[in-house]
């Protein structure tokens, strides 16, 4: 063996781990540290997500899920019916005030807010790379000619990417969404198993490499009952005057039905879009 090409070949063998490495993890490689610190940061919160929740939400608003509903309601309004017309800042405002709002469901959900902040920031660091154009379509025909789709369902790092990973986040609240909004039979279900084996196992799990699956899976067992769900989500207008009342609860199942309706026209909306311009991805992560 030459003097050095051990160094070499090792240095070699490094830069290959690295870059597998990356293609695994891509934006969710923050997400596995923030797992294994999740219990320490659980522990040490000085404030409840019921108060963090009280101090994010507008106060004109009966519940986090009503403020989420009228934000994709504006941003529906601005749209219309056409996809791809939404405006990007627009967009990204909802998007955040969504993201919020879900934190209060339980402690799992900060690993669904890590990968919605992950691909905001995606998105908007392309906005501002291409010059602020005004809609979603704007946007996503001009990554389309820089070539991010590099070949049949393989895209680049891009905001199409992180768009369509939106989607899927979506699509998982919605799921739990409908449970929240069903008052009947269809809503006594175990949460964490169905927001495993329905939802996640629908929206998100297929692009899931064996790693995230694991974690994922792990995670939703934390999941809190529905019950519980919706006295978090009510008390953040209810602790003022104590416990959320049943009138409380009632006028958040109404929410809940309203944000289901308006959260589904969106997400037809973005992944109509992406497939209008021809911008796909099922590789997994």
């Amino acid at each position: 063996m030459l003097p050095g090409s051990s160094s070499a070949a090792l240095g070699l063998a490094t830069e290959l781990a690295r870059r597998q490495l990356e293609r695994v993890f891509g934006v969710y490689r923050p997400l596995l540290i923030l797992i294994a610190i999740m219990l320490v940061f659980t522990a040490s919160r000085r404030r409840s997500a019921e108060e963090q929740v009280e101090e994010e939400v507008d106060g004109a608003f009966s519940s986090p899920v009503a403020q989420v509903e009228a934000s994709w309601g504006a941003l529906l309004a601005r749209g219309g019916s056409s996809a791809g017309e939404f405006p990007v800042d627009a967009l990204l405002h909802a998007m955040a005030v969504q993201s919020r709002a879900s934190r209060v469901i339980g402690t799992f959900m900060v690993l669904v807010c890590k990968c919605d902040e992950a691909n905001m920031r995606s998105i908007r660091s392309a906005w501002e790379l291409h010059g602020r154009p005004k809609t979603l379509r704007e946007l996503a025909q001009r990554e389309k000619l820089e070539g991010v789709q590099m070949a049949p369902g393989k895209l680049k790092e891009s905001a199409a990417l992180a768009l369509l990973w939106s989607t899927r986040m979506l699509g998982f609240w919605l799921g739990i969404l409908r449970v929240l909004a069903d008052a009947g039979p269809g809503g006594q279900v175990n949460m964490p198993h169905h927001a495993t084996e329905v939802v996640y196992a629908h929206w998100v799990e297929p692009f899931h490499s064996f790693l995230l699956r694991s974690t994922f899976r792990a995670s939703l067992r934390a999941l809190p009952a529905r019950e519980d769900m919706l006295v978090r989500l009510a008390g953040g207008r209810a602790r003022r005057k104590g416990p959320p009342t049943a009138d409380d609860i009632a006028a958040l199942v109404a929410d809940c039905k309203r944000c289901v309706e308006t959260t589904t026209r969106v997400i037809a909306n973005l992944r109509a879009t992406l497939d209008e311009i021809g911008l796909q991805d099922t590789q997994k992560v």
